[in-house]
């Protein structure tokens, strides 16, 4: 049974996520609700591609209902940031879907799923749930399984298996029909590994596109990640002015969404940026600001960096 997208509203009055949360839709693909795991550290956005529905023509049985207020329930608990409510309630609503073999209800509560464990750090949990939906391409669409695809591009990528996660985003990119709402992820994955392999112009010149098809496609967080790719690239280069400008245009489109961690990160790098201008105390004010954001959020891992790099510029942070 084939569904089409509706709006962040209509979703939730008719009992989808919404938007902003794990289910959420715009193009068949969802808006991401998760930074990156460890590596990566928030350069893309995992919890990528939640199946994308509106209520069917058809009058939903029971077992639809349920999974679809489980499904609310999930949601509500990433928002707040109870995770293990979260899985509770996505694996009920899988429970619901699968009784009544709605492949994709089942396909959406899997991709939920993964984006849960990812971010509880159970990697192999989350390969698994995604493993489900790649190798069974009787039971899901094209377009599923390469939201399944793109998910595992960007868990490999955060693991630092850079060809293994080239590898899934052209699986990915090549189920997914044109215009293509995968392609601004996708390539910011090659954007990352081009610019962790030390060639910043190559991400560089991949960040600035794949922003412009992000913001074209209504994907502003993608469009965020697509300039902080960008901006770091061009700090590499030497090229700060432009840099900052472009760092500064991902800090405004995070705060308007709400990202504490993306804007931490945006502002560390930020930080960096002015350290290679040698502007060392304009350093120290980026680092103090995404510090305070951190603790406030609640991300140890990332407050510990960046102590360390304000301890490297000649000031100390409490703990």
């Amino acid at each position: 049974m084939r569904r089409r997208c509706v709006s962040p509203r209509s979703a939730e009055q008719r009992g989808s996520a919404a938007r902003r949360l794990t289910t959420g839709c715009r193009s068949s693909a969802a808006r991401p609700v998760r930074l990156a795991i460890a590596s990566l550290v928030g350069v893309l956005t995992a919890a990528l591609f939640a199946a994308c529905s509106s209520p069917p023509v058809k009058p939903l049985n029971a077992a639809q209902t349920s999974a679809q207020a489980f499904s609310l329930n999930g949601a509500r608990a990433l928002r707040r940031g109870d995770l293990t409510s979260a899985l509770a309630a996505y694996n009920d609503a899988l429970a619901a879907a699968e009784s009544v073999e709605d492949f994709d209800a089942t396909a959406t509560s899997l991709l939920n799923l993964a984006a849960v464990h990812a971010r509880l750090g159970q990697i192999d949990a989350a390969h698994a749930r995604l493993d489900r939906i790649a190798n069974a391409p009787q039971r899901y669409s094209e377009m599923q399984q390469s939201q399944a695809a793109a998910r595992k591009a960007l868990l490999y990528l955060d693991s630092g298996a850079h060809g293994t996660a080239m590898r899934w985003a052209d699986r990915a990119q090549a189920g997914c029909p044109e215009p293509c709402s995968l392609t601004p992820a996708m390539t910011n994955v090659r954007a990352y590994i081009a610019l962790e392999g030390g060639d910043s112009p190559r991400a560089a010149g991949l960040g600035a596109p794949a922003a412009e098809l992000a913001a074209a496609a209504g994907l502003t967080a993608e469009q965020a990640n697509s300039l902080r790719l960008q901006g770091r690239a061009e700090t590499r280069l030497g090229n700060t002015t432009p840099a900052a400008e472009v760092l500064a245009r991902a800090l405004q489109i995070d705060r308007e969404l709400g990202l504490p961690e993306r804007i931490a990160l945006d502002l560390m790098h930020a930080g960096e940026n002015e350290e290679r201008r040698g502007q060392m105390a304009a350093a120290r004010e980026f680092y103090e600001r995404a510090l305070q954001v951190s603790v406030a959020a609640g991300i140890p891992r990332l407050a510990e960096a960046l102590r360390v790099r304000l301890e490297k510029t000649g000031q100390a942070t409490p703990r």
